[in-house]
């Protein structure tokens, strides 16, 4: 049999197909067992629906399938281990430490320096009516500060509360 009937049966290249068997070689005996017992099932299913394919070509194609069922998937043609359940809560636990890390860190104390040594004329300028909008405009023109309105209306609300 020839690797462009193995590439439609199994829809993957010949790469991805020995990257899958390191993968089984990688698993614990157990599972790799249950791959095994999946693959005869699959090899029975496949030889009823094309009777035209070799036995040991079907028993290998069987055996792929059964891999990529037991936990391998194909994403943009790359192989991947699909996530469990438990290695997914894993993940989104390290996501939210980052987050949390993120919020406390804030803004870096550069900014808030750079934008405090000119606190005298933000204040003029709120005195004057201006918006946080032009201040910041005025600010990333003038002075080649950059930063957004609300950066600026937290530090307002802070001053007024602290002072």
């Amino acid at each position: 049999m020839c690797e462009k009937e193995l590439d439609l049966i199994t829809q993957l290249t010949t790469a991805e197909r020995k990257n899958i068997l390191k993968w089984i070689a990688s698993l614990p005996e157990e599972k790799v067992i249950e791959i095994f017992q999946a693959a005869v099932k699959k090899s029975f299913q496949l030889k009823e629906q094309s009777p035209d394919i070799p036995g040991r070509t079907s028993k290998y194609c069987a055996f792929i399938l059964a891999a990529r069922n037991a936990g391998w998937d194909t994403i943009s043609g790359k192989g991947y281990r699909i996530a469990e359940t438990k290695q997914y809560d894993d993940f989104s636990f390290l996501r939210q430490a980052k987050v949390a890390a993120l919020i406390q860190k804030g803004r870096t104390p550069v900014l808030r320096k750079k934008i405090l040594a000119h606190w005298g004329e933000i204040v003029e300028l709120k005195n004057e009516g201006m918006g946080f909008r032009p201040i910041a405009y005025y600010l990333s023109k003038n002075r080649k500060i950059k930063t957004s309105s609300a950066y600026l209306a937290r530090l307002w609300n802070e001053a007024k509360t602290n002072g």
